[in-house]
């Protein structure tokens, strides 16, 4: 595999719209937690090759481990790690600055992800976001200046109480500080989520006008449009997250991280405890496990690869399950078929899942 995701739990408090496996406060065993990562890279590691295409730092709020905690963990990883490698690190803006950003280059990171959400106060609030929209400007200014070769910025729309004025106010700060990279979600109210838990509602309107106003603009600021949610410029696509949209083998590390290889997947235990338990002993951590069949990873393929904006291999794929609602489809001008390739057209893309519905059993 030459792909290894890393997983760092830990933040401050946990915002309004999260559901992930995080770990609120506990910063005096992050060494711990080190010690334990090596402990588990350790019998993993012959699964890795000797030379990693990307490795990605997600949480929680990775930077809150400190550049130098980062730096150990990249010990860890070796001479695997090379001039070419990608290695992605997501920040919170009011964890970082400039030196820490050098640092952090120094130890070998050349791409970050800033969780900015919104430039608004106000919905920043309703996110219970700590950082301001001038630490976010800060962070962004600061990672150029450190040398990190690759910045994105990480925002939402759908936001409850968000309004055409400030979807409107978001693009501009986008358009005035150029980022290399955008990573633009829809919000979703997942189950678990205090946004969940209070009721919170996405207005499918607003969402629908915002998704296409957001694609417009950034393609006419010169960014492309390479995944459903993602967009960059020339260059500075994320080749962490182009492995999984190509549904490429990768191994995770650390609590609740998943690998997928082969035909199996796993994820390990959300237990941050049984996990240090597990692998200080020389064990494996409590992990589960789905054995992925031939149509599982099929229509995975399909349902990850037409996530881009390039056209899909059908040798690779494989057939969709309903094969006859192509034609259909390309009718409607939602698909778009050159020789043995499929891929959607800029329409199609707008209502890719419900293309997906028409040609899946399920996606």
């Amino acid at each position: 595999m030459r792909h290894l995701y890393v997983h760092l739990p830990f933040c401050t408090s946990r915002c309004g719209y999260c559901a992930f496996v995080v770990e609120v406060g506990g910063l005096e065993r992050r060494d711990q937690y080190v010690v334990a990562l090596n402990d588990e890279l350790a019998l993993e590691i012959g699964q890795l090759a000797n030379s990693l295409d990307t490795v990605y730092f997600g949480g929680g709020t990775p930077t809150l481990m400190g550049a130098h905690r980062i730096a150990e963990i990249m010990e860890m990883i070796g001479a695997r790690v090379g001039p070419a490698t990608e290695v992605s690190i997501e920040a919170n803006p009011e964890t970082v600055d400039r030196d820490t950003f050098a640092a952090l280059r120094d130890c070998g990171i050349t791409r970050v992800s800033i969780g900015a959400q919104s430039f608004q106060s106000e919905l920043l609030g309703a996110l219970d976001r700590q950082a301001t929209a001038d630490q976010v400007r800060s962070a962004i200014a600061d990672a150029r200046s450190a040398g990190i070769a690759s910045v994105s910025v990480d925002l939402l729309f759908g936001i409850p109480g968000q309004d055409a004025a400030q979807l409107e106010a978001d693009l501009t700060a986008v358009e005035e500080l150029r980022p290399d990279h955008i990573s633009w979600y829809e919000l979703e109210v997942k189950p678990g989520s205090k946004l969940a838990r209070d009721g919170a509602a996405v207005d499918d309107d607003f969402t629908e006008d915002a998704y296409y106003a957001i694609v417009e603009r950034l393609e006419a600021g010169g960014y492309r449009w390479y995944e459903t949610a993602n967009f960059a410029r020339p260059g500075h696509e994320c080749r962490h997250n182009l492995a999984y949209w190509g549904a490429a083998d990768y191994l995770g590390i650390g609590i609740g991280a998943v690998s997928t290889i082969g035909g199996m997947r796993w994820r390990n235990a959300p237990d941050f405890a049984g996990y240090v338990a597990a692998v200080t002993a020389g064990d494996r951590p409590r992990r589960s496990h789905e054995q992925l069949d031939a149509d599982t990873r099929r229509r995975e393929r399909w349902m990850l690869a037409l996530r881009r904006d390039e056209p899909m291999s059908l040798a690779w794929a494989g057939p969709p399950d309903h094969p006859d609602e192509i034609g259909h489809l390309a009718n409607l001008g939602l698909l778009r078929c050159e020789g043995d390739t499929l891929s959607l057209t800029r329409q199609g893309r707008f209502v890719q899942n419900a293309v997906l519905g028409k040609l899946m059993e399920y996606v």
